[in-house]
């Protein structure tokens, strides 16, 4: 009969053998594990600084490029807008220093600012576009507000108003009104209008809004050049500028008006420019840096005019 302590004994053995073993495997793979994940964060450092190198890198040639090109803007845009008078019109929240550079680049091409509208959120709603003085307004500037789609009927009244001598009186009315302001409220007649915007991302429906509304300035006038400040920052990262986007989704519009993507750049106030250039001469284009613009600036030498006599 076997002993009731050999039994004790026995069992007491094998669980020191299977302590010893969990305790000798436990280091063994903590070592391992330990030296996997210190080569893995030795790694990802090392990422980390090649990344912010290349970044680094893109930064020096961002700057560089932007010094190149303002160095050699003036020599582009010379007498490209000479003797042209050019209105601004400003949608809300747009930097005062992208206005400020559209009227640096417009004296730069020999051209004179004549005035500057600012609109406000006001101008999008219900009660401005259905205003029984929009309708007033397009009569005085020989619009049939009937004619055109009440969503962008305001926006082709101040394009209109900005560009025809009988528009003087209804730029009066909208600097009394709570939709926008004008400065100065009496100037001369423009050739052309830039319209400037900060970078939007589609949210509540109000891109489309604008985008109507620019949309009715770019039909109503021969020579309408759309300016976006460029991306729009947001939760995700920056996005393209989706009032550019959708103009340019916009069959009917791309045809008659040009749009700008990268405007608060010094490339972007070359290419504004000269498609204003090319805008008083019934060329129109898409330009930037977007991925749905056709060049990044318009050429330099400009081509014929349609029906022109080579």
């Amino acid at each position: 009969m076997i002993d009731f302590r050999y039994h004790v004994v026995s069992l007491v053995a094998v669980f020191l053998a299977l302590a010893t073993g969990i305790v000798i495997g436990g280091f063994s793979l903590r070592g391992e594990v330990a030296d996997q994940l210190n080569g893995q964060v030795v790694q990802l450092r090392k990422d980390k600084s090649e990344l912010q190198n290349q970044v680094n890198q893109a930064s020096i040639g961002g700057r560089k490029r932007d010094e190149g090109v303002a160095e050699v803007a003036p020599k582009v845009l010379a007498g490209a807008l000479a003797d042209k008078r050019v209105a601004i019109v400003a949608l809300p929240d747009t930097d005062h220093a992208l206005v400020k550079s559209v009227k640096q680049t417009v004296g730069v091409a020999g051209g004179t600012v004549t005035t500057t509208v600012s609109l406000k959120q006001q101008w999008i709603t219900p009660q401005w576009l259905d205003s029984e003085q929009v309708r007033t307004d397009a009569a005085k500037v020989g619009i049939d507000a009937k004619s055109v789609p009440a969503e962008r009927l305001a926006g082709a009244v101040l394009a209109r108003s900005l560009v025809r001598p009988a528009g003087q009186e209804v730029l009066r009315d909208l600097a009394g009104s709570d939709a926008a302001s004008v400065s100065p409220q009496t100037a001369p007649v423009a050739d052309a209008v830039v319209v400037v915007w900060p970078g939007m991302v589609d949210k509540d429906g109000v891109v489309k809004k604008w985008s109507a509304s620019v949309s009715g300035m770019g039909i109503s006038v021969d020579a309408v050049v759309g300016v976006s400040s460029g991306s729009a920052p947001s939760d995700g990262g920056s996005k393209p500028d989706a009032l550019v986007t959708s103009l340019r989704d916009t069959p009917e519009v791309v045809s008659v008006m040009s749009t700008i993507d990268d405007g608060s750049i010094p490339i972007g106030q070359v290419g504004l420019g000269l498609a204003v250039r090319d805008e008083l001469a019934g060329r129109s284009g898409q330009y930037g840096m977007g991925r749905d613009a056709s060049a990044v600036v318009p050429r330099v030498s400009p081509e014929s005019s349609p029906g022109a006599t080579p």
